[in-house]
């Protein structure tokens, strides 16, 4: 009797071995290569389980549940998109779940880029509309819950390569983006915005045209120079990019008829800076904002090498127009202007009139 009740528990104990064996080890076959499925937030462990054993990646809720509810995975159940491929076993399974191994997806914001640019791509990583990204990024509720007192998210996004779990939602990609932004801003930012007279906004914006206009990282002070020089006394910026943002994209250039596009980002058409950023400025395109060079230059045209060459005078200007672009300027002489507005430093020699300050190609 007694070896009757040992060779039982002996076979129990075996047919519990072979159960956990199965239940663990053996691979499930899918009917397809992989399978990819979504984790809801809020999803309990039990109504996960249950969405595996539906897409036929678990047997069913048995052991695997318990072992999960044991390494406290329901407590912190990670939601988003798992891939899982046929032949895995299910303590592999689990393995995924416990490590939150989430589809992760890539996105990479280039400086220079719009908001539109930003939200024409953003469809990659959950399959939402273009429209979507754009209605949030000028939703003013959302825009002062994230500190961005503005109408668009514009320039706000941070120029990065993101690596983003699959089923981000805009609201978290662009709160992420703002927020990385400030994180990356330099030690003195703050310092610095005050001793030149500008908000972060108007830094940002000032920043997004130095983005726009350079190509040589040692102009980036310098062009900032041009600019901050032209508005402490009064000078219209006459930017070339701020003629068509919002108008076409950039990458179709920038025609003559351009400069006189009727739109509030127009600076040819509207003194001071435009209402906001035209693009996602880079961090050395922002550095060159808050630091510009000491200079008086008022003028920049293309060398057509990458770089610009920089003049204080028209008349120095003009000589630049016929040396590098093998064109006469048929502008008129500029007439002198009003006081400066932020008259923190001293004037420069010469106060033009308005006139584009430098020639496209």
């Amino acid at each position: 009797m007694k070896k009757l009740v040992i060779v039982s528990i002996a076979t129990m104990a075996l047919a519990m071995m072979m159960f956990l064996f199965v239940e663990l080890y053996v691979p499930v076959s899918y009917n397809a290569d992989e399978v990819e499925v979504q984790i809801p937030k809020g999803c309990s462990l039990r109504h996960a389980i249950d969405i595996f054993k539906e897409k036929g990646i678990l047997r069913g809720l048995s052991i695997v549940f318990y072992v999960a509810k044991y390494k406290a995975i329901d407590r912190d159940l990670k939601p988003g998109f798992y891939v899982f491929h046929t032949g895995s076993t299910p303590l592999s399974v689990l393995a995924i779940l416990i490590k939150g191994d989430t589809v992760k997806v890539k996105l990479m914001i280039i400086p220079g880029e719009t908001v539109k640019d930003v939200a024409a791509k953003f469809p990659i990583l959950n399959g939402s509309a273009p429209d979507e990204f754009l209605h949030l990024a000028s939703d003013k509720d959302f825009l002062n819950s994230i500190d961005i007192r503005a109408s668009s998210a514009e320039g706000y996004l941070y120029p990065e390569t993101y690596i983003f779990d699959k089923g981000v939602t805009p609201k978290e990609g662009i709160t992420l983006m703002a927020h990385l932004l400030r994180k990356n801003y330099p030690p003195d930012f703050r310092d610095r915005l005050s001793t030149i007279g500008l908000t972060e906004h108007q830094l940002l914006t000032l920043a997004s045209i130095v983005e726009k206009e350079a190509k040589a990282d040692t102009d980036r002070p310098l062009i900032a120079a041009v600019y901050l020089n032209r508005l402490r006394i009064g000078m219209p910026l006459q930017a070339d990019p701020t003629c068509i943002y919002g108008v076409k994209d950039f990458k179709y250039g920038i025609s003559a008829g351009d400069l006189h596009n009727d739109t509030p980002y127009n600076t040819y058409q509207h003194s001071g800076l435009p209402p906001g950023p035209i693009a996602s400025p880079s961090l050395k395109s922002i550095t060159a904002a808050l630091h510009p060079a000491d200079v008086p230059y008022l003028y920049f045209v293309s060398k057509k090498d990458g770089t610009h060459f920089f003049s204080e005078t028209y008349t120095q200007h003009k000589e630049a127009i016929g040396r590098y672009t093998g064109k006469s300027s048929a502008m008129k002489p500029p007439a002198s202007h009003s006081t400066p507005a932020t008259p923190k430093k001293a004037k420069p020699k010469q106060k033009p009139n308005s006139h584009k300050h430098k020639k496209r190609r």
